[in-house]
C-alpha cells in the first residue's frame, strides 16, 4: 500500500497574476529610466542655452533736503550756581545767535542740561614696614575725568544741542561760523549731516533706468550676431552707490555719503538673457 501524496493541481490563475506583477515591475522600471533620461536631455538642454549677461547702471545728481548739526555747551568749575547760571546765560546767548542766522524755535532742540559731581582723588599710604627700606613717592596719575583737579569737588554741567533744517546752505554757514562762549562755557560742533529726502522714489527711478541700459548693452553686444534677445532669465540689483557729486567710485562696493549737500546717486543691475537664433 502506498503513502505517496497525490501532486496539487496548480491554479490557472496563478500563471496570469505572476505575468502581470512582472509585467508592472517592467513598466515601472522604465517610466522611472525615461523619467531620468528627460530630466538629463533637460538639464543638458538648459546648459548648452545661449545667453548673455551684462549690467546696467544708472546715475543722478541730487541736492540733499535736510541739514543737521549737533553741539554741546560744557561748563566745569567748583561752584554750582556759578556753573548753573553761566549754562543758562551762554545757551540764550547762543538761541539768539541761531535766530538770528535765520532759524526758527522748530528747528532748534535743546537737551535737558546733565550735571555730574566730581569728587577728589583720595589717596592711601601704603604702611611703613620696620626694618624695609622706604620706596621715594611717586607722582600720582589722577583720571580728571572722574575725579576733581583739587581737593575740593567740582561741577561738570553739559547741555546738547540739534539743529535741523531743510535750509542746508544755511547749514553749513552755520557749521562754519565762529562762536565764542563766555562764562567759562565752551561750545563743541560736530561735522554736519546731509540726507535725501526723496530717496525711495529716486531709487525706483534709477532701477528701471538701469534695466532699460543693460538691455540696450545686450542687444549691442547681440546685434550683427544672427542673433535676438530673448527671454529674461535672471535680473539682480547690485550696489547702490550714494557719493559727494562726480566722485562716484567705479567699483562694486557700497558706500553712501552724508557729509555732502550735492550727491551723485549710482544704480547697477545684472541682468541675463536667452539668446535666439533668427
Amino acid at each position: 500500500m502506498s503513502n505517496n501524496t497525490p501532486p496539487r493541481p496548480v491554479s490557472p490563475t496563478l500563471y496570469p497574476s505572476l505575468a502581470f506583477l512582472l509585467f508592472g515591475v517592467v513598466l515601472a522600471l522604465g517610466f522611472v529610466t525615461a523619467t531620468d533620461r528627460f530630466g538629463r536631455v533637460i538639464t543638458q538642454s538648459r546648459q548648452n542655452r545661449p545667453e548673455i549677461s551684462v549690467k546696467g547702471v544708472a546715475t543722478q545728481d541730487l541736492r540733499s533736503g535736510q541739514g543737521m548739526i549737533g553741539g554741546d555747551l560744557n561748563w566745569r568749575g567748583e561752584n554750582y550756581e556759578t556753573g548753573r547760571t553761566a549754562m543758562a546765560t551762554q545757551r540764550e546767548a547762543l538761541a539768539k545767535l541761531l535766530h538770528a542766522a535765520g532759524f526758527n524755535d522748530k528747528e532748534i532742540i535743546f537737551e535737558v542740561t546733565s550735571v555730574r559731581r566730581l569728587d577728589p582723588a583720595i589717596y592711601v599710604e601704603p604702611p611703613v614696614v620696620a626694618g624695609e627700606k622706604q620706596l621715594p613717592r611717586t607722582r600720582q596719575i589722577i583720571d580728571l575725568e572722574v575725579h576733581a583737579r583739587g581737593q575740593v569737588p567740582e561741577y561738570v554741567f553739559s547741555q546738547h544741542l540739534t539743529v535741523e533744517s531743510a535750509d542746508v546752505a544755511r547749514i553749513l554757514a552755520f557749521s562754519r561760523q565762529e562762536i565764542f562762549p563766555a562764562d567759562g562755557v565752551s561750545f563743541n560742533r560736530g561735522t554736519p549731516v546731509f540726507r535725501l529726502l526723496n530717496l525711495a522714489e529716486v531709487k525706483k527711478d534709477l532701477l528701471e533706468s538701469a534695466a532699460k541700459d543693460a538691455q540696450r548693452r545686450a542687444q549691442t553686444m547681440v546685434g550683427g550676431s544672427g542673433s535676438r534677445l530673448g527671454s529674461l532669465l535672471e535680473a539682480a540689483q547690485g550696489v547702490i552707490q550714494i557719493s559727494a557729486k562726480d566722485r562716484i567710485n567705479e567699483s562694486d562696493s557700497g558706500n553712501v555719503d552724508v557729509f555732502s549737500i550735492d550727491k551723485t546717486i549710482r544704480v547697477v543691475v545684472t541682468m541675463r538673457f536667452e539668446i535666439v537664433k533668427e
